[in-house]
């Protein structure tokens, strides 16, 4: 029962693979069901290049970076309030080259060291109960899901307020969303996302000036189809905009408008390993990051002993 359970649930665990997040991810299958007591540790590799905005307040322009970057994750699910709740943490570890100008002056660097670490909690609400695996291997998969999530950014990582460009922010994130999903005979999902990210102010901005941010907000679009547990693609698109910058209570007429598109593709190695490889390209921008990611991640998985 252990094994076959591992088998059937590795299709649906891709959706826990964490992607190195800011505030355009492409998630697909965020609301994908698993039993409770489950445990994943991801690794994974990206590389992006482009206008990459680790902090998408910044006055930068005409930014070129190229950024590798190694990410560690945990995913854990259990039951809270008798919903299905997952939750996963992030730590980033960046190798960046930044070219680009302030004030047509230029301000081309490298960066290595630690990003900001992020959590997440999440909920699936409608069409999901909390079950362990014996349960779960008998149970009737639902057709509609919906799920809210609530994610944590902690200014944690590298910042030196002497220099523009940062790994970290130094400020707080918080990013909240509500997803909806329907499966069409069993293989075909659809699934859309509504999220907002609000940040607190940088008072210690570059060279003691202070910034801020108002609220970004965003949508996704995913269509996944499953070829056979194990096995699935998936197509996305995402659009995100407002967040406007205020520097040292200045308005900055800079109104983010930034669309990405991305495709996925899942692969079980056998009952507790698995691969994804994932693309995302930016298909317009009047302000944010317009960028291309490529990325590779594995995940190994376990139950909770009984």
């Amino acid at each position: 029962m252990y094994k076959k359970a591992l088998f059937v649930l590795l299709v649906l665990t891709q959706c826990l693979f964490v992607n190195i997040a800011h505030s355009q991810d492409l998630e697909p299958r965020f609301l994908s069901n698993v039993p409770t007591g489950l445990n994943i540790l991801l690794a994974s590799y990206g590389y992006s290049s482009g206008n990459i905005m680790l902090d998408n307040s910044l006055p930068v322009e005409d930014l070129n970076a190229k950024l590798n970057i190694i990410g560690v994750a945990y995913v854990r699910s259990f039951k809270m309030f008798n919903k299905l709740t997952k939750f996963d943490a992030l730590i980033p570890y960046s190798f960046a080259n930044f070219e680009g100008k302030v004030n047509s002056i230029d301000s081309s660097t490298t960066r290595n060291g630690f990003g900001d670490p992020l959590i997440r909690l999440s909920m699936v609400l409608i069409g999901v109960q909390p079950m362990g695996v014996s349960e779960f291997l008998k149970h009737e998969v639902k057709k509609f899901k919906l799920g809210v999530l609530v994610r944590i950014r902690f200014p944690l990582g590298q910042y030196d307020p002497t220099k523009l460009i940062n790994l970290g922010a130094n400020r707080w994130a918080l990013k909240i969303g509500v997803a909806g999903s329907y499966t069409f005979r069993k293989k075909l999902i659809l699934e859309g996302h509504l999220i907002s990210w609000f940040f607190t102010t940088n008072k210690d901005f570059f060279n003691g000036n202070t910034i801020k941010q108002k609220p970004l907000l965003g949508g996704q679009i995913h269509v996944t189809y499953v070829f056979k547990p194990g096995v699935w693609v998936a197509v996305s698109f995402g659009d995100i905009g407002l967040g406007e910058t205020i520097l040292n209570g200045v308005e900055q007429d800079n109104l983010q408008n930034s669309s990405r598109v991305g495709a996925a593709f899942g692969y079980k190695l056998n009952k507790q390993h698995g691969l994804k490889i994932a693309v995302t390209n930016g298909v317009t921008a009047r302000y944010g990051a317009n960028f291309t990611t490529i990325l590779l991640a594995y995940q190994f998985m376990w139950f909770d002993k009984k």
